[in-house]
């Protein structure tokens, strides 16, 4: 077990990340994705900065690795009797997200998408019906090509929210973008107050699963720096599951419908809504009249924000939007995508025929498992089960983004066991380390910049701390503390606190 010292206790590593966060800031105006109009680039130096691609996703990489080394220690420090609180840890948070408020996103330009929707659907312009280049102008322009012509696949209250930004920030992108990332800050902040109630619930330490899930630099990169409204889902789905954990499970189950019509995939957290409900039910056919309950909720929620926002149905035949974008991190596009190039050569099948067809198995395959952990929810835990559903349909499913296995983090994070933890927590670093910042494109360059700068960085911290294999893996160790549990989600007691 790594043992703190005052040098290298957690003021020091909350410090040490918000470097990390300032530097991956600095490196974001050089790397990061920037706008068709940039303010920036007029500043003295910065457009002869950029044009190094090593030098700029070095400076990148330095920050990222800072962050991530932040972030492990404490991890090995939140599960001591005396590690920080959760206030600590919310406060490092802020810290840690406070250097990407202002800038332009570093690793995707998915908000610009989100800005130019909200102002199509602003202006009254169908964006289930129409892409971005319907509407033209500034900030049309901003959106990536491959996105030009594509309609939005997000729900009715996401649309309807984005156009209220852009009501605000007309056809100004800086504004833009900082009013979608306030929107993500507010996700974050249910986060914050859900992930903790969850833990206890289910018998996870709260401050490590604060740790796992809101402290994890894919969550402040990906959903605070990027502003992804999957950080809006999430912080809707998990407040969901708390009413119903804490017996509201028809203002929950409207939570959850209302995290779905931000994006689709919160919807799943309907179906492990009504073992929850089911076990807090007396007498016959509990199953039915929960699931009747939480669809009757669901649906009736779904039908007033849609007749609210104005926006219709459309979203629901637009799901396939981003399956536009090749993910190397998608096996069955991967697997498709081989198999394809034989099929072809064999003149058997092209290869999106075969990608297709490789999509259909993982989605089938995907469905298969949850319908599995559903039944085995009870000896699982739903959240648990939940966040092993979502696990299954985004890795088996036709498009895998870093920030999109932040769905089945946060619900593991509170809910899964030690083995899953610490599996989630590994992968959660090599994710940080794996994504190029978007401004560059991949290549010797940005791979050269990466290696050196992450490079560097770990090896001035294992000389000036000593690291050794025990502590490297010390957020890792389990460690119990008893305290009686409750148990309304269904599941055996729990005397202690994982």
């Amino acid at each position: 077990m790594l043992i703190p010292t005052p040098k290298y206790g957690f003021a020091f590593c909350r410090k040490l990340g918000a470097a990390g966060a300032v530097v991956t800031a600095a490196g974001g105006v050089l790397a990061g994705v920037q706008p068709f109009s940039d303010p920036l680039a007029r500043l003295p130096g910065v457009r002869e900065l950029r044009e190094s691609t090593v030098l700029s996703v070095l400076v990148v990489y330095v920050g990222l690795t800072l962050l991530l080394a932040a972030w492990w220690r404490i991890g090995a420090l939140v599960r001591r009797p005396n590690g920080p609180s959760w206030r600590e840890l919310a406060v490092t948070a802020v810290w840690w997200s406070a250097p990407f408020a202002l800038i332009t996103p570093l690793f995707s330009g998915d908000v610009y998408s989100y800005i130019a929707q909200g102002a199509m659907t602003a202006l009254g312009i169908d964006a289930y019906n129409a892409g971005p280049a319907a509407m033209g102008g500034p900030l049309g322009a901003n959106v990536p090509p491959i996105w030009q012509f594509t309609p939005a696949p997000y729900g009715p209250v996401f649309l309807d929210l984005a156009g209220s930004v852009t009501r605000m920030t007309g056809d100004h992108t800086w504004p833009g973008v900082i009013g979608m990332r306030i929107l993500a800050v507010v996700g974050v902040g249910l986060l914050v107050w859900s992930v903790p109630r969850l833990a206890r619930f289910c018998g996870v330490e709260p401050n490590a699963a604060i740790w796992l899930s809101v402290l994890n630099p894919l969550v402040v990169l990906h959903l605070v720096a990027d502003a992804h409204n999957d950080a809006l889902m999430l912080g809707l789905m998990a407040a969901g599951l708390v009413f119903v954990l804490e017996r509201h499970p028809v203002v929950g189950s409207g939570l959850i419908a209302l995290a779905a019509l931000v994006k689709a995939p919160a919807g799943l957290a309907i179906a492990f809504v009504v073992p929850i409900w089911a076990a807090q039910l007396t007498g016959r056919w509990r199953g039915a009249r929960a699931a009747l309950g939480a669809v009757s909720a669901a649906g009736l929620t779904a039908v007033i924000a849609t007749t609210l926002a104005g926006t219709g149905y459309g979203w629901i035949h637009t799901l396939n939007t981003p399956t536009r974008a090749r993910t190397w991190l998608s096996i069955t596009t991967d697997l498709g995508n081989l198999t394809g190039r034989m099929t072809r050569w064999l003149g058997v099948a092209s290869v999106d025929e075969a990608m297709h067809a490789w999509w259909l198995i993982g989605l089938v395959a995907a469905a298969c498992l949850f319908v599995g952990l559903w039944r085995r929810s009870a000896q699982i835990g739903p959240v648990a089960a939940l966040g092993l559903s979502l696990a299954a349909f985004v890795v088996l499913g036709p498009v895998v983004h870093p920030w999109y296995l932040l769905w089945a983090i946060v619900p593991l994070a509170v809910a899964g066991s030690m083995p899953i933890r610490r599996a989630v927590a590994a992968l959660s670093a090599a994710l940080v380390m794996f994504v190029l910042p978007g401004g560059v494109q991949p290549g010797m360059a940005a791979l050269a910049g990466a290696v050196l700068g992450a490079g560097s960085v770990l090896v001035a911290f294992v000389i000036l701390t000593g690291l050794g294999r025990h502590q490297l893996w010390a957020p890792l160790a389990p460690v119990s503390v008893p305290v009686p549990v409750p148990a309304a989600d269904g599941r055996a007691s729990v005397l202690e606190l994982r």
